[in-house]
């Protein structure tokens, strides 16, 4: 008998400390809050400064847009994320709640279904601006085009990734993680309002020179644009699926009643070189063409909408910013991290130029963002042109360099 009494007790000891424990975690994730998913503290030097996070990305941005009850939306991918600052002061004197929903690594899709995850609890923007992204509509003509698989959603998908991010070994990492960075000259972190400032990629330039940032980046469009597709739309099935979601994020947003900016990324000089060294500029031409013609499209058939469809791409003197040279930990690049992401002070510039197009901007470069219908397309034509060659004339060798990653290295 005393023997299972000392079990017992044994037990119930075992068992509270395991209750402890796990009481102890959970409410060290609902403080810290790494995921700013509760906002019961925040506070400097404590948690403040919150984590990038690296699951469960898209449902803790939304949540985060639903918690500020955003109306002022960005939606596309990590040039998006990173280059378009929500709390630019200019998005909040327009009077609505600026968020940054943009997703690395993702496509037009992943926008419809956050604008569709928000209409679905009742939120709705009133200003939607929507980057697009001409590497991920090239195709293989000759292949078909299976509909992208919807995720999971509803009540129980929520439950479970609610659930997961509370309680989880993975969460209390990241709170402690929080707290460790709190004082980091260069942490990994997300804001309040979506955005990464990418803050360590400022050691990575200072440590190695922006001269190493932009060769990767290069090396990597240049081994993927090498096997680039050479269509925009299927023959097999006679459509794009990217131009068909851009087509219901658009329409979606129509419905809301939202004004929409469709940006075309400003790809550095570098990117735009390696299109032509890749023969892919004329399809990159095509394209934009073909978007022009889906947003006059969607005019015409909701003439009351607000749409425009920038066109920030170019060899201008924001895209021709000179490439610091090997060796050089220095020289700071003012408009890029690299060749494929622009920095905030270039996307301030572009929020600038959009919203100044509807009266509430202030500083727009008037010469930097062209609106883009199927009128204006040959005058498009002819900036970029005109831009181009004041380019090749002071930065030669970005075209000389750019042509050489090219060509195929022995045993690459």
């Amino acid at each position: 008998m005393a023997d299972n009494d000392a079990f017992r007790r044994y037990l119930a000891l075992g068992a509270a400390a395991a209750g402890g424990a796990m009481f102890a975690c959970v409410a060290l994730v609902l403080v810290v809050d790494p995921y700013r998913l509760y906002r019961l503290v925040e506070r400097t030097g404590f948690n403040q400064v919150k984590t990038q996070p690296k699951r469960y990305q898209k449902e803790i941005k939304l949540a985060g847009a639903r918690a500020l009850k955003a109306n002022l939306l960005i939606v596309g991918n990590s040039r998006a994320e990173i280059g378009l600052d929500p709390d630019y002061p200019a998005l909040s004197a327009s009077g609505l709640t600026p968020y940054n929903l943009a997703l690395a690594g993702t496509r037009i899709q992943v926008a419809r279904e956050q604008l569709e995850q928000l209409a679905g609890a009742g939120q709705h923007p009133k200003h939607l601006i929507a980057g697009v992204d001409f590497f991920d509509f090239p195709v293989d003509p000759a292949a078909a085009q299976q509909a992208a698989a919807a995720p999971a959603s509803g009540a129980l998908a929520e439950l479970g990734w609610r659930f997961d991010t509370l309680f989880s070994i993975d969460s209390v990492a990241d709170a402690l993680k929080t707290m460790r960075i709190q004082n980091a000259a260069y942490p990994s972190s997300m804001t309040a309002r979506g955005f990464n400032p990418l803050r360590e990629y400022q050691k990575m330039a200072r440590d190695e020179g922006y001269y190493a940032l932009f060769q990767q980046r290069a090396q990597d469009y240049a081994r993927r644009l090498r096997h680039a597709p050479s269509g925009l739309v299927s023959r097999a099935s006679g459509s794009s699926r990217e131009f068909d979601q851009v087509r219901a994020v658009i329409e979606r947003a129509i419905g809301d009643g939202a004004t929409i900016d469709v940006v075309i990324y400003p790809y550095h000089a570098q990117v735009m070189s390696l299109f032509e060294a890749a023969g892919l500029a004329p399809l990159f031409d095509t394209w934009k063409g073909m978007l022009a013609a889906q947003m006059d499209g969607l005019r015409a058939a909701h003439p009351a909408a607000r749409i425009t469809l920038w066109d920030f791409s170019g060899y201008a003197q924001y895209q021709c910013e000179p490439i610091p040279a090997m060796g050089d930990r220095k020289t700071e690049t003012t408009w890029y991290w690299e060749a494929g992401h622009f920095k905030p002070a270039l996307g301030n510039l572009m929020l600038a130029r959009m919203l100044g197009a509807a009266g509430a901007g202030a500083g727009a470069d008037a010469s930097f963002g062209t609106p883009l219908t199927t009128a204006g397309l040959a005058a498009n034509r002819a900036r970029i042109a005109r831009e181009r060659a004041a380019c090749l004339a002071a930065y030669p060798s970005l075209f000389r360099d750019t042509a050489a990653l090219m060509t195929p290295q022995p045993g690459r």
